[in-house]
């Protein structure tokens, strides 16, 4: 009789571990994580998770889609002293002063911070101590506006950088608009980082808005827009047929204060929000049936349960919103007090606009009365694709993974600036006060040596929090490999277990 064979052994199970994951289920992990700083932190675990990030455009794009943009620090006006978040969890000392003097004055400079009003609005004043020529500088957009010497007697320039467009396949541009305070006639150039040069459209027939004033402006989406609160309107310029356009105010916020915002959802679409009375209001410009555009309520959002949640006071402490910072790709950027408390803290959150979600950011412990513009991070240069990066600047020309905020743009704002005044020269029926109203060539030079040590010490300021803030390489160092992983596996694995449950 034959001897039984045994049955043959089963096959020694492999345990899986996460070097065995593909880079496509690592990323649909890191979409998983809680915020930007934490992507960063996995991006520098190992050679394998930076591969991952930077090798894929989409996941970057879906990533900031999915996550508000981290606040990097708050500027308060009028001298742009900052508050940094970071600074508040970490012992490192040097994040609190990561921004400290960004408006010192070089002797060696010929433009001077503007004494009276150094920043207001996003825009740093710059004063020439030879010529008296003020100019503003937005370092975000970036967006200059050069003033005549004369007011009110002379037009005045402002230059807006726009982002390139990858679903339209649109380049980098600089828009040039030339107007007087009444806005009696505006006339509009366009240059092109791929065309190199500028394109002059004709002067408007028609008085745009009535008053002797002047109106801060704002890029959003596809328009620039000019606030005018005495005719409760917006000015827009569509950057897409390079129009102009009156926007009229919702009639609720006509004729009285409202503190209201002119942003965009996450989906691109201009919207206006507003907030009174702990309720948060958001209007989307939208076509009527006869194609006229006008602004529509969209959502209402009662925020007095949620801020309550997040302070853990009373509910039958006053509540009040702060101050409306910003509104950025669906993100609305917010900070609520306790008005009937002079010691009440600020908590400073962000609210979506789409999951209605909100986020604390940071709390300081006493209320900030002056007013605050936040300084936001779309996208970290820690982890960009140095080989084919879609933010990375190639020529004059940046890619299309959203606004490059510092010194990333400026060479496309500084070529145009530099060609402005010979387009004017070969344009036709070129006028002698748009030549007039346009810098000489020393303060054209002396202005951008200037505006270059602004965007140096923003971006110097920007990486340290975020490598600092985010414990990245600098804590790699610190801890070794070991602790590293140690550190960073328990963030990981919650992420893990969102993408499974899911």
């Amino acid at each position: 009789m034959a001897s039984q064979q045994p049955p043959p052994s089963p096959p020694l199970s492999v345990p899986t571990t996460i070097s065995a994951l593909t880079d496509d289920l690592l990323r649909e992990v890191f979409l998983r994580l809680p915020d930007l700083p934490s992507l960063v932190c996995a991006a520098f675990t190992c050679r394998a998770f930076l591969r991952a990030a930077r090798s894929s455009p989409p996941f970057r794009r879906r990533f900031r889609d999915l996550h508000a943009p981290p606040l990097l620090a708050l500027f308060r006006e009028p001298d742009m002293s900052a508050v940094v978040p970071a600074a508040s969890r970490s012992s490192d000392p040097a994040i609190a002063g990561a921004f400290a003097d960004l408006l010192r004055d070089d002797d060696a400079s010929e433009w001077w911070t503007y004494s009276q009003i150094p920043y207001s609005d996003e825009f740093v004043q710059f004063v020439n101590r030879s010529t008296e020529r003020v100019v503003s500088y937005n370092p975000h957009m970036p967006s200059l506006a050069i003033f005549p010497k004369k007011p009110h007697d002379e037009p005045y320039l402002e230059f807006h950088t726009l982002p390139p467009d990858q679903e339209h396949q649109s380049p980098s541009r600089v828009v040039c608009v030339r107007h007087d305070f009444q806005w009696a006639c505006a006339r509009v150039a366009v240059f092109s980082s791929h065309a190199m040069k500028w394109q002059i459209f004709p002067e408007s027939r028609k008085p745009l808005l009535q008053g002797d004033m002047h109106t801060i402006s704002t890029v959003v989406d596809r328009f620039v827009c000019w606030l005018d609160l005495e005719e409760d309107c917006i000015l827009a310029l569509n950057t897409a047929t390079f129009q102009f356009c009156r926007m009229d105010l919702p009639p609720s916020l006509r004729g009285s204060y409202s503190r209201f915002k002119i942003g965009q959802t996450r989906d691109g679409r201009l919207c206006m929000v507003n907030v009174q009375e702990c309720t948060l209001s958001v209007w989307l410009w939208t076509p009527d049936d006869v194609g006229i555009g006008r602004f529509v309520l969209h959502k209402m959002f009662p925020l007095h349960a949620i801020v309550k949640e997040i302070t853990k006071r009373p509910v039958k402490d006053n509540v009040d919103v702060g101050d409306l910072m910003e509104v950025i790709n669906g993100f609305v950027y917010l900070s609520v007090v306790y008005s009937r408390d002079p010691q009440s803290s600020e908590w400073f959150l962000s609210f979506c606009l789409e999951t209605a979600e909100v986020n604390l950011l940071f709390k300081e412990t006493r209320r900030s009365y002056c007013p605050v513009d936040p300084y936001i991070m779309v996208w970290p240069p820690l982890i960009h694709n140095k080989e084919g990066s879609e933010t990375e600047v190639t020529g004059d020309s940046a890619g299309a993974d959203g606004p490059v905020h510092t010194k990333d743009a400026s060479p496309v704002l500084f070529t145009a600036l530099q060609s402005f005044k010979e387009a004017l020269i070969d344009g036709d029926g070129t006028k002698i006060a748009e030549m007039e109203a346009f810098l000489l060539d020393a303060e054209l030079g002396s202005l951008l040596n200037r505006i270059t040590t602004l965007d140096v010490a923003l971006a110097a300021g920007r990486d340290r929090v975020l490598r600092i803030g985010a414990r990245s390489d600098i804590c790699r160092e610190e801890m070794g490999g070991e602790g590293w992983w140690q550190m960073f596996k328990g963030v990981l694995w919650r992420a893990s277990s969102r993408l499974f449950a899911s």
